[in-house]
């Protein structure tokens, strides 16, 4: 038996060799490039002994693909780019010049740049660059620092008094005042908005009631003067320093008494951040410049940027090679040796945990899947050790929960799901779910998604399960996630960067992001705990036990961990590479060459 699994294995590992092998020479990446990138990754030991002895590939070529390639300058895996931070001098002379412009390639489209309502990666950076942000964070220490709110004091646990930043105007001139973030606050907290970022901030006193419709107001909110307002919390809230990086503020004076979701406003938006609105074209370029009365004395360096979207990562990549576009966070990770061969471009791998994949169990969609299981189950019968060796060829690497293993919450020995296919069998039968069929959701053109979603549907075979492939595209992909209509669905929609409270959003039974329908009393308490927590030490017991419970009634099942990279011409410093968007920080961005 042992015998068979290993020639079945090996056949696995040679059929998956020569699919990516020609995917990615119609890529332009040839068989030594395409063997290197095997060389590097976390199967190495597996798959080059494999292809080897099956005749795939010859002594020779796995020799050259494990042998260290001449490199120039290095490239760090992790941490601050190799160039000056912003504002540091590139010459001896002063320092960064300012002018010039960017060419950001993006895969997605965004949705809106209404700060109100951004729901994805690509609308909420570009509200960013228009609106900025009350506070922001540390891109190294993920800590919030000041930013339109200058300082802050804290009396007890719940009530805060910021101070704002003295000359923030908006884009028209017109002075930035706490009425205008107050403003923003309640715009984000009315009903009718109905804003994603309403579970960061009901713990305002009287948001909840203002939300409801039941109070006019929000008794939490005081403007003390036009630089100073204070926020009172019903209860602490360790996270809220850092969800004020969601507070992009509004201009009172152009949008009270308008619709705050649809107001011609939003197709040409005064805001208070380093760029103004210039242009976009939907599915083609957004452009914007510099805003010339923006408050931070000096910046932005450049005078403008363009936010392209292109249609894939490897078409993506050729815009790098060629010049059409000067950066990007979406290049095609088992492309950047390609990449790093060219003599003007900068490839950084992005720290890990930016993109955990596994499945999202729509519960609210099959009665079947709201049993824990059944997903406990589902989990069991993949063996993700397999698919990342054997499937991925070490290009991606198991995974274990939403927390990055580098983060303080990490817990450390947290225990992975096993894989158990006859115990999973088991839960089935007890379950009374054999012959489910559910719908593997995953967007087209993603070869490790269409992989993962291939593996599964064997997988739920082998458990008396039918799982029917869902390819569809990635704007589809995303609206599915957006409301919840998925059964089961790749990437998860349940995501943690920055704080673990943002847990609360996925697995909390009342959080409005909660798209899958997962319901436990024990985990809304624990988040509910662990929101209100402030001592570091008691917030890692806490998410400890909700990193447990989440393997136990697996919600979601964290499998494996994509990578990506990072890459800018190396016309441009400033840059720091970031677990957050490689361009959080592009008003300090500056062009080192005409």
């Amino acid at each position: 038996m042992g015998e068979r699994i290993s020639r079945e294995r090996a056949e696995t590992i040679v059929r998956q060799f020569r699919r990516y092998e020609q995917h990615f020479a119609e890529q332009g990446i040839d068989r030594r490039q395409f063997l290197r990138l095997i060389a590097a990754g976390s199967a190495a030991a597996t798959v080059l002994p494999v292809l080897v002895a099956c005749g795939e590939v010859s002594e020779r070529e796995a020799t050259e693909a494990t042998t260290p390639a001449p490199t120039g300058a290095q490239t760090p895996a992790t941490g601050a780019a190799p160039t000056p931070a912003a504002g540091a001098s590139p010459t001896a002379a002063g320092g960064p010049q300012r002018g010039g412009t960017i060419v950001i390639g993006t895969l997605g489209e965004a949705q809106t740049i209404n700060p109100l309502l951004t729901n994805e990666t690509e609308g909420q950076w570009r509200a960013r660059m228009l609106f900025d942000e009350f506070l922001k964070l540390d891109l190294e220490t993920l800590e919030p620092v000041p930013n339109i709110a200058k300082e802050w004091t804290i009396d007890g646990e719940t009530t805060y008094t910021f101070t704002l930043q003295e000359g923030v105007t908006f884009s028209d001139g017109t002075p930035l005042t706490a009425d205008d973030i107050a403003f923003t606050l309640h715009a984000i907290l009315k009903k009718e908005t109905a804003s994603p970022f309403v579970p960061r901030f009901i713990g305002i006193e009287g948001a909840e009631e203002y939300n409801k419709g039941e109070a006019d107001t929000i008794k939490g909110v005081e403007v003390v003067d036009e630089q100073t307002i204070k926020i009172t919390l019903k209860e602490p809230n360790a996270a809220f320093l850092a969800n004020l990086r969601w507070l992009r503020p509004l201009p009172k004076h152009l949008l009270e008494g308008k619709n705050l979701t649809d107001d011609p406003f939003f197709q040409q938006p005064v805001g208070a951040g380093p760029f103004v609105f210039k242009s976009w074209n939907i599915g083609g370029d957004f452009v914007a410049e510099r805003n010339p009365h923006y408050w931070q004395q000096g910046l932005p360096y450049l005078d403008g940027f363009t936010h392209r979207t292109i249609a894939d990562s490897q078409s993506l990549v050729i815009a790098l090679e060629t010049g059409e576009i000067e950066a990007s966070m979406y290049a095609q990770p088992t492309l950047a040796d390609q990449l790093k061969a060219r003599e003007n471009l900068v490839v950084l791998v992005r720290p890990p945990g930016v993109d955990i994949n596994g499945w999202n169990f729509g519960e609210k969609n099959i009665e079947a899947l709201a049993d824990p299981r059944v997903r406990r189950a589902i989990a069991m019968a993949i063996d993700v050790d397999r698919f990342a060796s054997d499937f991925l060829l070490g290009l991606g690497k198991p995974a274990i929960g939403p927390v990055p293993p580098g983060h303080w919450a990490f817990k450390q020995d947290l225990q992975r799901i096993p894989y158990d296919p006859q115990a999973a069998k088991q839960l089935i039968q007890e379950a009374g779910a054999t012959g489910l069929r559910v719908r593997l959701t995953a967007n087209a053109g993603n070869k490790f998604r269409e992989d993962w979603v291939t593996f599964t549907q064997q997988a739920l075979a082998e458990i008396g399960l039918e799982g029917v492939p869902d390819l569809k595209e990635w704007t589809q992909v995303v609206q599915e996630g957006t409301n919840g209509t998925f059964e089961l669905i790749c990437p998860t929609f349940a995501s943690m960067t920055v704080d673990p409270d943002e847990l609360y959003l996925w697995f909390h039974s009342q959080s409005p992001r909660n798209v899958s329908g997962y319901s436990n009393p024990e985990m809304d308490k624990l988040l509910e705990e662990g929101r209100r927590t402030l001592d570091v030490e008691k917030r890692k017991q806490i998410y400890a036990q909700v990193q447990e419970l989440i393997q136990r009634d697996v919600p979601v099942f964290y499998a494996w961990d994509r990578p990506f990279i990072n890459v800018v011409t190396k016309d441009f410093q400033g840059y720091v590479n970031t677990v957050l968007s490689f361009f959080e920080r592009l008003e300090e961005w500056h062009r080192v060459s005409s």
